[in-house]
């Protein structure tokens, strides 16, 4: 039987911040409580830290430089296919509940359903401009504010939209069951419920930040900004928020991590509400759940905060599956996995070949850095010993606003290089320095494994033609934003379809199909 998958995405949730890797100071017992029995992968990255094109390549299971979507304002192809077109093709439901940052006139993806709207707007308004000086701020860049006003609120924009998609989802569920009892038979169902918390502003509710009244939350490990020589990337991102003009002080600091701890708590809630709603329904049994994030967030450390960066807090993210031992291999797993990975993994899932999820199709050849694995199979070869931490390698490329040129970064093993052009090449051995404090490109000793992933990322990439490229976009993109703003203007924010889910027609039919009835002897059962 083909497992219903609810997977569950948090905004910039970073793994570091989580019960469940390690972290005493979070209040995460029920995402804890998942991973206790689930596949939880130590080392999973994201493919870019940014919000759309890492949920573009997410769903695509390909690069976001492969699909065309470099940043935040990057229309992504309706032609492009995604998890869930092919899990639709392959029978399934489909739904979208929250957010997925799509920029575009498509809103769907091969979804089905989308029950909410998107918390930020689908034309192209975030738009990089590479030729623009960094000072010269855009206005919906990531801004220093949010760490300096960070604190409880009683209402915000983002509390008022994940309590609807907590809602939608739950209602969602309940929807799945009635049209289980209308059909007659059981119609398998992908559900992806996205959240924005604990994205910036770091405004949590007051009931959340209450629970950290008594909580240490250690400051940042290494607040100190790198040497500029070093790492001008971090300087840049600094400048682009404008955490160059004004320190943050200690308790400004402190305020912002409880704030994000806060919020991260939130969400563990709203991941209890969606498996106690499952256990109710009687569908916890043969559902796959998955949590992640689209990227993390510095919170201070190395001097950044948000995303955008390569470092681990920014880079990497949270990956749990948790559904039926003989389908997910329960354990924890050290080998570097990325978002990549998760198209494959619910094709497998679905018993549809992951081959072609990698790839589009069987014949076309992407090089294996820039390409999905199952997590499952991943899962199977390192607790068999096929496969160690230097066997596959995770790519992450940056291509968005504060660099001026493609940022790529290359994790092998114990090994993270990252390459720019214009800037020093940075190697990070992550075992003796899991910090990243100490770049050891020059080193003698690490000439051999500089060279070798430097050579390894040149024969992936074409880095002066993607430059090319993504200039070219950006004026472009720019010349049709632009347009589109005069005359009569046409969004591509998604509205959801009106409902008819009340009592209409026929009387005593839609009162009938609206029930659920808790069987004898209890909730177990109902589906």
């Amino acid at each position: 039987m083909r497992p219903n998958i609810v997977v569950i995405q948090a905004d910039q949730m970073a793994a570091q911040a989580l019960g469940a890797y390690g972290d005493p100071a979070a209040r995460t017992p029920h995402i804890d409580a998942l991973a206790a029995d689930a596949a939880v992968y130590d080392r999973a990255y994201c493919n870019t830290p940014l919000c759309a094109p890492s949920r573009a390549s997410m769903m695509t299971g390909r690069m976001p430089s492969d699909i065309g979507c470099y940043d935040n304002g990057d229309d992504f192809a309706a032609s492009t296919p995604t998890f869930a077109h092919h899990l639709r093709a392959a029978g399934y439901h489909t739904a979208l509940v929250g957010r997925m940052h799509f920029i575009g006139p498509d809103q769907h993806h091969g979804f089905e359903q989308r029950l909410t709207t998107d918390v930020y707007p689908a034309d192209m308004d975030m738009v990089p401009d590479w030729r623009r000086e960094l000072d010269d701020r855009l206005q919906w860049y990531h801004d220093a504010d949010a760490v300096y006003t960070a604190g409880a609120s009683q209402a915000t924009v983002q509390q008022d939209f994940d309590d609807e998609v907590s809602f939608r989802t739950l209602r969602h569920l309940n929807d799945r069951v009635r049209a289980n009892q209308a059909a007659g038979e059981r119609i398998p169902f992908l559900m992806v419920t996205s959240f924005i918390h604990p994205h910036d502003p770091y405004e949590p509710p007051q009931e959340h930040w209450d629970r950290f009244e008594d909580v240490h939350i250690p400051d940042p490990a290494h607040p100190e900004v790198p040497d500029p020589a070093q790492d001008p990337h971090s300087h840049r991102l600094r400048a682009m928020s404008g955490f160059d003009q004004r320190e943050t002080t200690d308790e400004e600091v402190r305020r912002a991590r409880r704030s994000y701890y806060a919020a991260v708590s939130y969400i563990d809630d709203q991941i209890g509400r969606i498996r106690e709603r499952l256990e109710t329904l009687g569908l916890a049994e043969d559902t796959v759940i998955i949590v992640t994030s689209d990227h993390g967030d510095m919170l201070g450390e190395k001097g950044l905060w948000f995303k955008m960066s390569p470092y681990e807090e920014s880079s990497r993210v949270p990956m749990i599956i948790r559904g039926p031992e003989h389908l997910v291999p329960q354990g924890r797993y050290e080998n570097p996995v990325s978002l990549l990975d998760l198209m494959p993994t619910l094709l497998e899932l679905a018993g549809t070949d992951p081959e072609v999820a990698s790839t589009g199709s069987p014949e076309e050849e992407i090089a294996p850095a820039r390409r999905g694995l199952s997590l499952l199979e991943s899962a199977r070869r390192e607790r068999s010993g096929r496969s160690g931490p230097e066997d596959r390698d995770v790519t992450i490329e940056y291509l968005a606003e504060g660099t001026l040129r493609p940022q790529l970064t290359l994790v092998r093993g114990q090994y993270k290089l990252v390459v720019c052009p214009g800037d020093p090449d940075q190697l990070f051995d992550l075992v003796a320095d899991p910090s990243e404090l100490r770049s050891v490109a020059d080193a003698p000793e690490h000439a051999e494994v500089t060279a070798s992933m430097r050579a390894q990322l040149e024969a992936q990439y074409d880095l002066r033609g993607l430059e090319a490229e993504i200039l070219t976009s950006q004026a472009r993109r720019r010349l049709v934003a632009e347009a589109l703003q005069r005359g009569t203007v046409r969004h591509w924010d998604h509205e959801p379809d009106p409902e008819q889910r009340y009592v209409r027609g026929d009387f005593w039919g839609a009162l009938q199909h609206g029930q659920i009835r808790i069987p004898q002897g209890g909730a177990e059962g109902a589906a």
